[in-house]
């Protein structure tokens, strides 16, 4: 099974300016989900401790974008979901240890 990367683009800064604290977080979670879900794929246990934590964050710091901001980091938004949504799926179809 290959993992895909959900992500539609790479972030690309203009020129002259520093990436966001978000646009660094969505890259930073989507290469650990990248990484969760070819454990996951290739049946090996992974750690999600916090997780929830990390992706908390993130929402909390999209809320504080102004909104022309958040209106672009939307689509890398909603690929996180889908890739959050594929790691998921795949841990629900895992054998169950006893």
């Amino acid at each position: 099974m290959t993992v895909r990367d959900p992500m539609p683009d790479a972030f690309v800064a203009t020129p002259g300016a520093a990436p966001t604290r978000v646009e660094e977080g969505i890259v930073a979670l989507n290469g650990m989900l990248q990484i969760a879900r070819a454990l996951a794929a290739a049946g090996r246990p992974i750690d999600l401790s916090g997780l929830d934590h990390h992706v908390g964050r993130l929402c909390a710091q999209a809320l504080d974008l102004p909104p022309e901001a958040g209106r672009a980091v939307r689509p890398h938004l909603s690929a996180l979901l889908a890739g959050l949504n594929e790691l998921a799926a795949l841990l629900a179809a895992a054998p169950k240890e006893d």
